[in-house]
């Protein structure tokens, strides 16, 4: 009796397959692409018969340059596997997920005419403008990354984009972390929201790019450790490998920074250069960028570690800086 079941088993999983192969031959698909197929000319074909490659699905920054997702597995991915997504190439990192870096190299090419807002530790896993970048896609896009940090905590960075008309693009990302840290009074939390959208019409002249960006991180800090548990951190105590033993400086400060912008830039071509027939082309555009920064550092006890204090009970710091920028360009290009 089981000879005769594993055998009508064993015929009825041929047929199944012999089938599936059938319609894949059928299909002309050998693979899974965007939705799922792709065709042997390499392209992916989704619903309604209309073909599209990995080129179409276009990432474009502030500045206008535009590349196409990625999906190879390199190295390179590996590199850009962290909080940052980015190499860390000239950064050294603190001891937890989610705290400042050590800049190993420095930045010629970072210019700005305005000054610049304090703690700028906070700063190296701040998105400013150049770092939101516009999707054009033809169909739903979704990224994910998800790794676990020190002790407890996750992090999690999630992008969808999605094409809701033919010319408008939307998408919505947010990154999210905890990490407790293997010392005392390390924690770290922060939050980043990113929402930015793109236009143009249909016949290709008026351009809009928009997005809006909050941004929470908060920190607790420690001081770092005592001078009595230095020496034992250097010289490699077995009774110190669970870090969390080693006294700190500070059991009750933390700091805060907050952040919320809202970003536009749109121009109107009044005549491009699309072919050899029309060498001149006329643009104007419009910038506007509306960006709000607060930064808090509170400490319930006093505490002399760095110096005298000016206040006797708790310490409380907080600045705030609220930045307007309006630009109009016009640009005129002679391809002759």
């Amino acid at each position: 009796m089981k000879k005769i079941i594993c055998l009508t088993f064993f015929c009825c999983f041929s047929y199944v397959a012999f089938s599936q192969i059938g319609v894949l031959r059928k299909d002309e698909n050998v693979g899974g692409g965007a939705d799922g197929t792709i065709s042997k000319d390499g392209k992916a074909t989704k619903a309604f018969g209309v073909k599209t490659k990995i080129t179409d699905y276009k990432i474009i920054s502030s500045e206008n340059d535009t590349t196409y997702v990625d999906t190879t597995l390199t190295v390179q991915k590996l590199y850009k596997y962290n909080y940052l997504r980015k190499d860390y190439f000239e950064l050294l990192p603190f001891a937890n997920t989610g705290q400042t870096y050590n800049s190993l190299g420095y930045d010629l090419e970072e210019k700005s005419l305005l000054p610049k807002f304090g703690a700028r530790a906070k700063h190296f896993s701040y998105y400013e403008i150049e770092d939101v970048y516009y999707y054009e896609v033809p169909t739903p896009l979704t990224e994910l990354l998800f790794k676990t940090t020190q002790e407890q905590g996750q992090l999690l960075d999630a992008l969808f984009a999605v094409n809701t008309k033919k010319r408008l693009n939307i998408s919505l990302a947010f990154k999210g972390l905890r990490s407790l840290g293997k010392y005392q009074n390390i924690r770290a939390t922060s939050s980043n929201f990113r929402a930015s959208a793109l236009y143009n019409t249909e016949n290709e002249k008026y351009f809009v790019k928009a997005h809006v960006n909050m941004q929470n991180m908060e920190n607790e800090e420690n001081g770092g450790l005592t001078d009595a548990a230095i020496p034992e951190f250097e010289n490699g105590n077995e009774e110190f490998l669970d870090r969390s033993r080693f006294e700190v400086n500070f059991q009750d400060a933390n700091n805060q920074m907050e952040a919320k912008r809202f970003y536009l830039d749109h121009y109107y071509d009044v005549f491009a250069a699309k072919d050899s027939l029309k060498n001149n082309s006329l643009r104007v555009g419009n910038i506007l960028n509306l960006e709000d920064k607060k930064y808090i550092f509170q400490q319930t006890s006093q505490n002399d570690y760095f110096g005298n204090s000016f206040s006797s009970s708790s310490q409380r710091d907080e600045v705030r800086l609220e930045n307007f920028y309006a630009e109009a360009y016009a640009g005129f290009q002679n391809n002759t």
